[in-house]
């Protein structure tokens, strides 16, 4: 690294032969740096995938691409400084605590900012200078990192920190030695005590170029019209160009993509067709795969051509309707280009636009009603998605097929041909224009034509007025005179057809009374045939009375207004009378009901509908009778009078019809609810004549008949309480009229001394006779009581009559006996029953309740309340449970209805403890059987269920109390191993935990009772417990328990004591898995949990002979069961040939007792083994020629007979080694048995020509399994 300022020498070249930039270049830097700005805001991409020129022209981009490194760095505009990627802590490296660089930029600026090579050749290596100026008022430590690369390299040091003054520069040097002519990147870290920034490196290889022009001008074009420019393009760079191309409406390329080798050429055509008639511009974009862009500029002007309608509006005579009328009109084209023209339905595309939107929302709603149709008609049940897909498909569809629509002219009134055509230049068309009416009225539409050569469409006016059919009626108006109601005329009349073409008529239904009920035409409907008349009847049946005018409508088809024809006539009505000029009902009692008649006759010739009814009797509810008033005794219409007059007369029939010249018998029923005179009137109303039309008198009178009571006092004499007493009262009627009573029922009775009540409380009393009444009393309170009765008269006005009724009140007579119970010595908390009786001496019953006098007693009663039934008796239960060991006093009150309070003393005394347990622990705890060497634990809870406070002490007889422990551990927590104490000598076995226990009345305390022995045993100790109760100093024992316990070892029964496997391998034999049962039964009074486990080459399988989980959980055998397992031997356990033996050992575990139970497993696997005395035979030196002999001892160690033969393992020299037999020994191929042994002899013959060193190898072979391996 070197420093330079503006006068400061020049760096000269460095040590190394390497080709660099010429010395000028190092002199243009600093130019660069003096002269061009610093933009300190631009943001620079570190890691872009290319180099970006900004918007370049196809021709200077292939200058751009030409220059070489130096001139690319002579064009430098401007700098930016780098961004910093990493601030740092000034104070932690430099001294100078103030600086006026902005700390977020970076304090050196670099030029080049980024190093770009370009226009290189492989292999060749280039160097740029990169000049780094403090910016700064201070001095910098400044260190330049080049990563390594084996493309880049940093002249100079690197990593290595310099001090560059300020507005000084520090100068590095980059190497750039390519391999290929291809894109590069590398990146230089600069790193000061501020900031760490990063300068690019870029490598820029082949790039391809296309000769595109920078400008493309259409000039004047038509509007709405094509017109397009071929280029013939050619690739003048050095690699393949792959390329796409875009443009900007109204300007289009084809084809959009492509590629082209070095070298070659390719047309491209552009197209200019625009829709507004002004200039245009655009881009016609080349978008290169390496990342540039060219843009070649793109002009033209559309213009209108001379294209036009020979008129603007076309009006056609009045037409009939289905018939049609036709003109024609001529589209001029005086331009020079071929114009094709469609006859649109809208002005502009926007509204065809917004058109097919609305046509879209309407095809998906109906697409979407068919598709829901259809699968309602197939039953088919589909997903939501499945039907989505049918319903997107099918719309998708109808979309493609309206986007394909010009959307055409099309009217049902006006009609173009030819819709759409071609006109050459200079030429006209001549389009047919036809009207044809549907209906009558004026019609017009607009029709729109689009055209080549014209920016906005050309509108045609059409407008035409339609003339509808001619028909009328031959008289308009029918005057039918008078006629009766509710007879049915007939009547004609007619329509005629004055017109050319036929007209189809329909009744318009009336909407008036009479109209739409009266009157019945035929036909309501039809067609008249030109110049004919067609015959109309109707009939009329009036329901109404009076004159009418009513005027029907018929509508014509395809006429603007209605045919009226017009009605008019009078309505007459029926006459009638009746027999009796009045209707006089006399004298009627109150409640009793009385009917006359009288007949009506109708003196005309038609039926007459009537109804009948009294306007003053239609204001309240219906009257009511004495027979019904009479099953209603608590009714308040005893009582009360009605506010408002009721309804007392029924007529029968009230309407209905009479027929022509007949009569009908009325009966009118009058039932009195209103004292005194009626003067009313029977109103008739007869349909189709009229209201009121006649008013019958109604005459009667209302009278109620004077009753008394013969007996108006009544004496009970004495009576029980709730007893029922019964007496008669006499009722006498002196009148002429009969009447109805009720004895009215007690109100307040809750309140009443006494109740009264009858069986028979109201009826009818005849004129001139007398009725017996019952009544019952029954007396409530004690005493004498006076009570009224009241009896109401059906009608009778005021109030009723009072009947006095007397009585003297008396309760029941009950005897309780004992009035004193002693319950003596009882043992505490346990039930004492003792019996007090209850006599009833009355006849009626006694509700009797027991209660004692204190709030917190030991005392209750069953039951403590009740009933004693007349003359009888009753035993009531006294219990007794104490809390304590005292003296009991306690008072008990009696109570009887309406009887003094009797008390009754109570007395006890308890004996006992009042210390109890949630288990049962006295007088005896057996344990049963428990395994030795693991504590046994009982659970239980002690409940102080006395008044007074207590303490107790735990001991065993015959030993010492117990301790109290100092740390007593957790109850029903888990034991550790020092919590597992076996008693010594001389101390009991079970103990209890806590020894001292100090209890408040009610509290409970956990215990534990703990034992644990060495030794199968059964164990029998005494427990005694002794308290002190409350204040007092002495104890006494309150329990005593005998535990008893048997521990027992757990005894497991085999199947076998040891497990021996043996196999002999024979060479025809395959080593194969050996298998022996073993069965483990529990014998133990206690369930097991066993843990079996054994090493390789054994495995413990279970019944199904597969082996058991090495992290398999303990086995539960129950008492009596028999575990069933086999044990697997794997004889192929040891990977070789020679005869092995297993011996190992299966620990049969128990988790509940430390106890291990051992078998022994033996394993012998024999193969063909022969064990030779030694293992090399060495014969020292030899002379040429002559033979040595030297023996060796073979034995047969297995137990199998061995097969064997002796070969050479020789090479391609001659083998001068035999061996030979010993007298006594077998063949070289023989059989040797068990346990025997042969004496073998080599011989060595050096070969005669020269001596040297031989070593030879003598291979003993005996055959076996191939499965087995290489043989021993």
């Amino acid at each position: 690294m070197s420093f330079a300022n503006h006068g400061g020498p020049r760096p000269g070249p460095g040590p190394h032969s390497v080709p660099r930039l010429p010395v000028g270049c190092y002199d243009l830097v600093i130019k660069i740096i003096k002269e061009m700005p610093v933009n300190e805001g631009a943001k620079r991409d570190h890691m872009p995938k290319s180099i970006v020129y900004g918007t370049l022209t196809p021709s200077a981009f292939q200058k751009e691409m030409s220059l070489s490194t130096k001139k690319r760095l002579a064009r430098a505009k401007k700098l930016s400084l780098p961004p910093i990627v990493q601030p740092q802590e000034k104070h932690e490296t430099s001294h100078h605590k103030f600086s006026a660089a902005n700390p977020q930029q970076s304090s050196f600026q670099p030029c080049p900012p980024e190093v770009v090579f370009q226009n290189f050749s492989p292999g060749e290596v280039c160097e740029v200078p990169v000049v780094l100026r403090n910016r700064d008022t201070v001095p910098h430590l400044l260190k330049v990192t080049l990563e390594n690369s084996p493309f880049f390299q940093l002249v100079g040091p690197n990593r290595v920190y310099r001090k560059v003054p300020p507005g000084l520069y520090a100068t590095v040097r980059i190497l750039f030695l390519p391999g290929k002519k291809k894109d590069y990147f590398h990146q230089l870290i600069c790193t000061t005590e501020r900031e760490e920034f990063i300068v690019p490196i870029w490598a820029i290889g082949a790039r391809a170029i296309l000769d595109f022009p920078d400008q493309l001008d259409f000039s004047k074009c038509p509007v709405n019209y094509s017109t397009q420019k071929t280029l013939l393009v050619r690739n003048v760079g050095d690699r393949e160009a792959c390329f796409q191309l875009s443009t900007q409406s109204p300007f289009s390329v084809t084809p959009a993509t492509g590629s082209l080798d070095v070298g070659d050429f390719m047309q491209v055509t552009v197209e200019f067709q625009p829709k507004k008639s002004c200039d245009h511009s655009g881009s016609l974009v080349v978008h290169y795969d390496t990342g540039e862009e060219t843009h070649t500029s793109l002009h033209g002007r559309a213009v209108d051509a001379h294209i036009g309608l020979d008129r603007n509006t076309v009006t056609f005579e009045k037409t009939y309707i289905t018939m049609s009328n036709h003109t024609t009109v001529l589209i001029h084209n005086h331009s020079n280009i071929t114009a094709r023209f469609q006859w649109r339905a809208v002005d502009t595309e926007e509204e065809e636009d917004q058109l097919k939107l609305r046509q879209y929302h309407r095809i998906y709603e109906l697409q979407k009603e068919k598709l829901h149709e259809f699968l309602q008609e197939c039953g088919v049940d589909t997903t939501c998605r499945e039907r989505n897909n049918l319903l997107t498909h099918s719309f998708q569809s109808e979309v493609e097929n309206m986007r394909e629509n010009p959307l055409l002219f099309k009217d049902n009134i006006f009609s173009l041909e030819p819709k759409e055509g071609e006109i050459r230049p200079n030429c006209s068309a001549e389009i047919s224009v036809f009207f044809t009416p549907q209906a009558a009225g004026f019609y017009k539409q607009a029709a729109y034509c689009d055209i080549s050569g014209r920016e906005n469409r050309l509108p045609l006016v059409l407008t035409g007025e339609g003339l509808g059919p001619r028909l009328h009626f031959h008289f308009e108006e029918m005057n039918i005179g008078e006629v009766f109601i509710r007879v049915t005329h007939r009547y004609e009349a007619y329509l005629v057809n004055k017109g050319p073409v036929e007209a189809s008529f329909k009744l318009i239904p009336p909407t008036t009374a009479m109209g739409s009920s009266c009157f019945t035409f035929q036909p309501q409907e039809g067609t008249v045939a030109p110049h004919k008349l067609q015959v109309i009847q109707f009939s009329f049946c009036p329901t109404i009375l009076g004159k009418f005018e009513e005027e029907f409508c018929f509508d014509v088809t395809e006429s603007p207004k209605p045919l009226t024809f017009t009605v008019r006539g009078s309505v007459m009505g029926p006459t009638f009378h009746v027999d009796v000029p009045a209707l006089n009902f006399g004298d009627i009692s109150f409640g009793f009901p009385r009917t006359l008649k009288f007949c009506l006759f109708n003196t005309s010739l038609i039926p007459m509908a009537f109804s009948l009814y009294i306007p003053e009797d239609n204001l309240g509810e219906p009257s009511v009778d004495s027979s019904t008033q009479i099953c209603q005794p608590s009714s308040q219409s005893w009582r009360e009078e009605g506010l408002m007059r009721p309804e007392e007369f029924t007529i029968s029939p009230c309407s209905g019809t009479v027929r022509a010249l007949g009569s009908l018998d009325i009966k009118v029923t009058l039932c009195p609810n209103t004292v005194g005179d009626y003067n009313l009137d029977l109103v008739l109303d007869v349909e189709d004549a009229g209201m009121k039309v006649l008013a019958l008198p109604l005459i009667a009178r209302c009278i109620v008949p004077p009753l008394r009571v013969l007996n108006p006092v009544v004496d009970f004499g004495r009576c029980c309480l709730t007893v029922l007493y019964d007496e008669k009262l006499t009722l006498v009627n002196d009148s002429d009229f009969p009447g109805c009573y009720c004895l009215l029922p007690q109100e307040h009775k809750e309140e009443a001394a006494a109740w009264y009540s009858s069986s028979a409380p109201s009826g009818i009393i005849e004129a001139h006779s007398s009725v017996g009444i019952p009544i019952t009393v029954e007396a409530r309170l004690l005493g004498e009581c006076n009570i009224t009765a009241e009896l109401a008269v059906f009608g009778r006005p005021g109030s009723p009559l009072e009947i006095c009724l007397e009585c003297i009140g008396q309760g029941p007579a009950v005897y309780v006996h004992p009035r004193e119970i002693k319950c003596g010595s009882i043992p505490v908390l346990e039930d004492c029953f003792k019996t007090l009786h209850l006599t009833n001496e009355s006849d009626i019953p006694a509700n009797f309740q027991l209660e004692m006098v204190g709030k917190s007693t030991c005392w209750r009663t069953e039951p403590s309340k009740g009933v004693v039934p007349p003359n009888s008796e009753v035993s009531v239960a006294v219990i007794a449970n104490l809390n304590d060991t005292v003296k009991f006093q306690e008072n008990l009150k009696v109570f009887i209805e309406n009887n003094p309070v009797t008390i009754i003393s109570l007395q006890a005394v308890g004996i006992g403890t009042t210390v109890v347990t949630d288990k049962p622990l006295v007088p005896r705890l057996d344990l049963k059987s428990h395994f030795s060497f693991t504590p046994c634990l009982y659970h239980f809870k002690v409940t102080n269920r006395g008044r007074r406070p207590q303490r107790l002490y735990w001991s065993t007889e015959g030993f010492r109390a117990f301790r109290r422990s100092t740390r007593p551990p957790a109850l029903g927590g888990p034991k550790s191993k020092d919590a597992l104490q076996i008693p010594r000598p001389g101390s009991p076995v079970f103990k209890l935990r806590p020894p001292q226990v100090d209890l408040r009345p009610g509290q409970t305390v956990d215990m534990v009772l703990e034992g644990c022995s060495s030794t199968a045993q059964e164990v029998k100790e005494r427990l005694l417990c002794h308290a002190v109760v409350g204040k007092e100093t002495a104890k006494k024992q309150i329990m005593q328990v005998d535990v008893t316990c048997n521990f027992i070892h757990p005894v497991v029964q085999m199947s076998s004591r040891a497990i021996s496997f043996r196999v002999e391998k024979k060479p025809s034999d395959v080593l194969t898995l050996q298998y022996q049962p073993l069965s483990l039964k529990n014998t133990s009074s206690l369930p097991l949990s066993i843990v079996l486990d054994v090493e390789q080459p054994f495995l413990i399988c279970n019944v199904h002979q597969r082996p058991l989980p090495a992290d398999s959980k303990p086995v539960r055998v129950d008492v009596g069961e028999e575990l069933h397992l086999w044990i697997q031997f794997n004889p192929a356990y040891k990977d070789n040939l020679n005869s092995w033996v297993a011996k190992k050992v299966l620990s049969v575990r128990f988790m509940e007792h430390p106890h291990v139970e051992k078998i022994p497993v033996r394993g012998e696997v024999y193969f063909p083994n022969l064990h030779l005395q030694a293992e090399a035979v060495d014969f020292g030196c030899i002379i040429n020629d002559t033979e040595q002999v030297l023996h060796m001892e073979m034995t047969n160690c297995s137990p199998l007979p061995v097969n064997y033969h002796w070969s050479f393992l020789t090479d391609s020299r001659v083998n001068t080694i035999r061996y030979e037999h010993h007298p006594c020994a077998a063949l070289s191929m023989d059989l040797l048995q068990p346990g025997f042994g042969v004496a073998v002899t080599e011989l060595t013959t050096p070969t005669p020509s020269q001596g040297l060193h031989r070593r030879e190898e003598l291979l003993l072979q005996a055959p076996l399994s191939p499965t087995t391996g290489p043989p021993s």
